[in-house]
């Protein structure tokens, strides 16, 4: 199916596409809809500017401008944060900037936004 869709020039519709053509504002959006289900929760999570780096192949370490959720642990520090998030179920994965976890929307589909949050209330427990 993969393969189909490269050969009919048909791009939209492919996760790695659809990712790296998300707009600004649909990203933003994403973000602060996170962090406001989080805050609710009485997590520490601020919507803050970020870069994406979009991986190898014929893009190796470029970068997009992206927004991210920061998140800052109220106990342990943020690689705590990270491990709890990698073992969840299923993984989520983050980096760590300026001691908190930035979590990028432009690298999760868009159904897996509620999974997330699910799993960022889950770690900070």
């Amino acid at each position: 199916a993969t393969l189909d869709l490269y050969l009919t020039q048909s791009l939209a519709g492919l996760p790695v596409w659809d990712m790296l053509g998300a707009s600004a504002e649909s990203i933003a959006a994403r973000a602060a809809a996170w962090q406001s289900r989080l805050r609710e929760r009485g997590a520490l999570a601020e919507v803050v500017a970020a870069e994406s780096t979009v991986g190898g192949g014929s893009l190796p370490g470029e970068r997009l401008a992206t927004t991210a959720l920061a998140i800052t642990p109220r106990r342990g520090g943020a690689a705590d944060l990270l491990r709890r998030l990698r073992e969840h179920e299923p993984p989520v994965v983050g980096r760590i900037v300026e001691e908190r976890v930035l979590l990028d929307p432009r690298t999760v589909l868009t159904d897996e936004d509620d999974v997330i949050v699910e799993a960022v209330i889950a770690a900070l427990v």
